[in-house]
């Protein structure tokens, strides 16, 4: 299946060999301006946006703002250009997948197409997914994590993915956070961070007896508060036994 590229570049001619090496695998559209960005991805959403920091009119990072709020879940993976280091933060700021210097040299962009490419190949059908991520949230709201705090949502995914396959958990960077990070289009990172708030939040005060009333002797509270993995790992645990002793 093609993949559908969107370029927005101030300068075409920087894309000739790019285009001719790759045109085998790739659809590709080219735009010169932000707005015509932002047009053309509210026209036909692409696989993948490659997007100068600069710009005329709206420059690239104010398309991937207004791409996110409009998008939501449909935004596409974004390969972010700039020369200076304010556009590569601002860039991975926004979850960027990838940020290459600028101006544009073939094989480093042809790398990093490569590789969203790659990615793109996990597909999660978060839909389907749904009755799991339910019962995780209700484990932990038995727990009294209180679904306001926003990892609250990362570790309810988490725990689902991690229930359909445990093997996610011996690569919880690449197998957990990575996946979050690309579907609630941020960074692993903040994922990770946000996750252990909601966590040490919870094992804050009262709250924690929940946790331990829930888990049993599988938390020593001598040891101190669990870590993201630990959490995630018996939530995991704790659904697929709920699952067999249902069959």
């Amino acid at each position: 299946m093609l993949v559908h590229v969107l370029f927005a570049v101030r300068d075409r001619r920087s894309l000739q060999r790019l285009i001719g090496d790759m045109d085998e695998h790739c659809i590709f559209d080219i735009v010169t301006t932000g707005v015509q960005a932002l047009q053309a991805c509210r026209k036909a959403v692409p696989d993948i946006l490659v997007i100068d920091a600069v710009l005329p009119g709206l420059d690239g990072l104010g398309v991937v703002d207004r791409l996110r709020r409009d998008l939501g879940g449909r935004m596409p993976r974004v390969i972010g250009g700039s020369r200076t280091c304010f556009g590569r933060a601002g860039f991975l700021r926004r979850g960027a997948d990838a940020v290459v210097a600028t101006p544009w040299k073939p094989e480093t962009l042809k790398s990093a197409l490569l590789l969203a490419m790659a990615d793109r190949e996990e597909r999660i059908d978060w839909e389907a997914l749904r009755p799991a991520r339910i019962k995780a949230g209700e484990l932990l709201e038995r727990m009294g994590m209180h679904a306001s705090l926003k990892g609250y949502a990362y570790l309810s995914c988490a725990a689902a993915l991690a229930s359909e396959n445990e093997s996610r958990l011996h690569a919880i960077g690449k197998g957990l956070y990575a996946p979050l990070a690309k579907h609630f289009r941020t960074t692993s990172g903040n994922v990770e961070r946000l996750i252990r708030h909601a966590v040490e939040s919870t094992m804050s005060a009262a709250r924690a007896r929940g946790v331990y009333s829930l888990f049993g002797n599988t938390i020593d509270p001598a040891k101190g508060k669990p870590t993201n993995a630990q959490i995630i790992a018996l939530l995991a645990q704790k659904m697929r036994v709920g699952n067999s002793e249902q069959e």
